[in-house]
């Protein structure tokens, strides 16, 4: 139980909208995670996952009480969940100030929800490995293919694995933002579902018509809903930090080999040239909503994680 003085001192970082953000959550599966490397002898990494977030820093602006972040202790492993949420927000900041511009300067440029698909594979290392693989070359097959390099402009695209428990299967698939002009939808190059379907079907050589979505993104709320989902995780931390040790253990093994290395964001054409100005980052603390004007009156808030508390409590 915790004492009157120490729910005060208990951190509470909501958004604009009200809604908390996780990091509670993040960090007790994060725990959970280096639990896991310890037992599969990878006490580095298990320490470096341990203590992620340990050390939390914010910027306060007194008259709203909102927070920013602006300093902390973030291990930057794939599968620490606390640094696969940031990665995700600092994804979602990039693309969508990618988008602003191409708004604002490539005004004949639209974008599309793309989905591409695969069938399942096996949660195990060497038919993951394969198939993401295949899927990932075959994107770049696609994208070379003469209707669809000359229809499309630029690109953003993130691959995100879901896990079928019932079946123990993954399911790779590409979430993309494609940016097509304005005339592609009343002119000779259009293309109806089917027609990328088989497209898609041809570039990643397969033996069956795949599951693809294309749709056009009308409005602020849509595009702001696009973009999180080409941000998105790849792997939802829900799925593998469970309490069931050797199961948590088998899956961390699979996709710690599988994901190794591996370019899980990029950027193509006219909006890999507008991202190259911002410059590649790997910044985990600034993901667009950790910034305060300089004139706002504010206060340096500071949080450790208590692990006998199981949650973060204010430094005095």
């Amino acid at each position: 139980m915790f004492k009157n003085n120490q729910l005060s001192e208990i951190l509470q970082d909501p958004k604009p909208d009200g809604k908390e953000r996780p990091w509670r959550p993040k960090k007790v599966r994060s725990l959970i995670i280096a639990d896991s490397y310890k037992r599969l002898g990878e006490e580095k990494r298990a320490n470096r996952v341990k203590f992620c977030g340990t050390y939390l820093e914010f910027t306060k602006d007194t008259k709203t009480g909102l927070k920013f972040l602006s300093g902390a202790n973030f291990c930057r492993e794939r599968l620490c969940p606390m640094c696969q949420w940031r990665r995700s927000l600092r994804a979602f900041y990039e693309v969508s100030t990618v988008m602003d511009e191409v708004q604002e300067k490539h005004k004949n440029l639209i974008p599309l929800f793309f989905t591409v698909t695969v069938r399942n594979c096996k949660a195990e290392v060497p038919e993951l490995m394969k198939t993401m693989d295949s899927v990932f070359k075959g994107w770049n097959r696609l994208l070379k293919i003469r209707q669809i390099e000359r229809t499309i402009s630029g690109w953003f695209r993130g691959m995100e694995l879901t896990y079928n428990k019932k079946t123990d299967e993954f399911h790779p698939h590409i979430h993309a933002l494609i940016l097509v002009d304005k005339k592609y939808f009343k002119g000779s190059a259009y293309m109806e579902t089917a027609e990328w379907v088989q497209y898609w079907r041809s570039a990643m050589r397969i033996d069956y018509d795949p599951v693809c979505d294309i749709r056009r993104i009308k409005n602020s709320p849509q595009k702001r809903k696009g973009i999180a989902e080409v941000a998105k995780y790849t792997v939802k931390d829900t799925d593998f930090a469970t309490a069931d040790k050797a199961f948590t253990d088998r899956l961390v093994s699979v996709l710690s080999e599988s994901l190794r290395r591996r370019r899980l964001y990029a950027f193509g054409g006219v909006m890999k040239q507008i991202a190259a100005k911002f410059g590649a980052s790997e910044d985990l603390i600034k993901t667009g909503d950790s910034t305060i004007r300089e004139d706002v009156a504010t206060v340096i808030e500071r949080y450790s994680w208590r692990f006998g508390l199981a949650n973060y409590v204010k430094m005095k």
